[in-house]
């Protein structure tokens, strides 16, 4: 039997980043042979990690990366069970070289041998459920993003500029940026009632009609009243949940509001392309 020595033992866990214990047993295990023992800790770890996958990941982060030119910007959502995990050198190398992925548009690389080793290795290696949940790409006159501080909250969003002189114009950065802290605190589901789910909307509407059935103010009333006020009912639902007609959050006005008199300013007819909102956790 090869004499175990603490220096093998720190070489294995500096290599491996394993607990000290599971070193010096997987070098005992290996007769001191250190690429058996990196291959023990490995399959042992990897089974570890395959118990967690059905563990809950509320904690992670979001990446973005953006063209230099503004018009191409990319959103990855990496997951994990721990902050501590989360804030480790390994996870945000991995969320990086995945948020590259993303950011080329090669989403069938997601599926490829080579990400599926890593994505195994770095669950083995920290010993979580590390998931890859979403990921997307947008292509825009002018393209922006926002990572809340907490990395929790990402949004990324597309405008169209029909002048594209006016692509430029400072007045559209501004706007795509408010726009994106806008997405981000008030959580829109679709950019104008047209986009918005059916089911959703009648989902709603069904809890504003049990309100007011259960409401002894509207006892006796004819359900032909009730369903006239649940109809009502649908403009604060398109207010809440409908960007466009969201109240802006810097001043007492609409978004399309916002969006108008930025069109004024610059001279030129400016849409929301799309936009996309992230969050990990609740």
């Amino acid at each position: 039997m090869a004499e175990i020595t603490a220096k093998m033992v720190g070489d294995l866990r500096k290599s491996t980043g394993s607990p000290m214990m599971d070193c010096k047993k997987a070098l005992s295990e290996s007769d001191g042979d250190f690429e058996k023992a990196v291959n023990i800790l490995r399959e042992k770890g990897m089974a570890k990690a395959a118990k967690r996958l059905s563990n809950e990941t509320n904690e992670g982060k979001i990446f973005c990366k953006i063209s230099d030119d503004n018009t191409v910007v990319s959103m990855l959502k990496l997951t994990c069970e721990t902050e501590p995990v989360r804030n480790t050198e390994e996870f945000n190398s991995f969320g990086d070289k995945m948020s590259s992925i993303a950011y080329s548009g090669d989403f069938g690389e997601f599926e490829s041998s080579s990400v599926i080793d890593e994505l195994t290795g770095i669950r083995a290696k920290l010993g979580e459920n590390i998931t890859i949940v979403e990921y997307t790409r947008m292509k825009a006159d002018f393209a922006s993003f926002y990572i809340h501080m907490n990395y929790k909250i990402g949004v990324i969003i597309g405008l169209s500029i029909e002048d594209k002189s006016a692509v430029s114009h400072p007045a559209i950065q501004d706007l795509a940026k408010n726009l994106t802290l806008q997405i981000a605190s008030l959580a829109p589901k679709a950019l104008s009632s047209d986009g918005l789910d059916p089911e959703y909307v009648n989902e709603e509407l069904d809890i504003i009609r049990k309100q007011l059935k259960e409401d002894p103010k509207n006892s006796g009333k004819p359900e032909n009243i009730i369903e006239k006020i649940v109809e009502g009912r649908k403009a604060k639902i398109f207010a809440e949940s409908c960007l466009l007609d969201q109240e802006y959050v810097k001043e007492k006005m609409t978004v399309r509001e916002l969006i108008s008199k930025v069109e004024q300013e610059v001279g030129s007819d400016v849409k929301i392309d799309n936009f996309v909102r992230y969050q990990i956790g609740g």
